[in-house]
């Protein structure tokens, strides 16, 4: 969860809005591949999910730590757009990852939370889990990363 203490000065509630329901720029490339849709955003947060299909499984069954990083990155950035500056962009820096869980099937779902945001970097925290046959869901994977914050050029 985000330091509820963390102000964020310039949020746009219609960029948070606009990651929510159909986005052209996630039906291509790597994001598209993967299937990743938001479910939700606010302010300093964004949700994420993807379907665990079987083209994304390793030889064992279970999902490819890949996938997994790609869906942790992926929300490591988006949950920057709605605070920033227009025009503004972020840049993944670093990331640690992880794997607590095989994930064999189900919905991969990740949450991040800005824990620290200055003019030119923040630190996010992911937690990724994966329903469960009984309808919970359990911690998959636990990442923390920082992203740089750059300036239109």
């Amino acid at each position: 969860m985000a330091d509820p203490s963390l102000e964020f000065p310039n949020y746009s509630e219609q960029t948070a809005e606009g990651m929510l329901g159909t986005n052209p720029m996630l039906e291509a490339g790597l994001m598209g591949f993967l299937g990743i849709r938001h479910s939700g955003c606010g302010a300093g947060w964004i949700e994420a999910e993807l379907d665990v299909r079987a083209d994304l499984l390793t030889p064992f069954g279970t999902a490819h730590g890949g996938v997994v990083s790609a869906l942790a990155d992926h929300v490591l950035g988006s949950v920057m757009y709605p605070v920033m500056a227009s025009g503004q962009w972020a840049a993944t820096t670093e990331f640690k990852l992880n794997l607590l869980r095989p994930v064999r099937d189900g919905v991969l779902r990740a949450r991040a939370d800005i824990i620290s945001m200055s003019r030119r970097t923040a630190v996010v925290r992911i937690d990724v889990t994966n329903d469960t046959p009984e309808g919970g869901a359990r911690l998959a994977a636990a990442a923390q990363g920082t992203v740089s914050i750059q300036d239109p050029r």
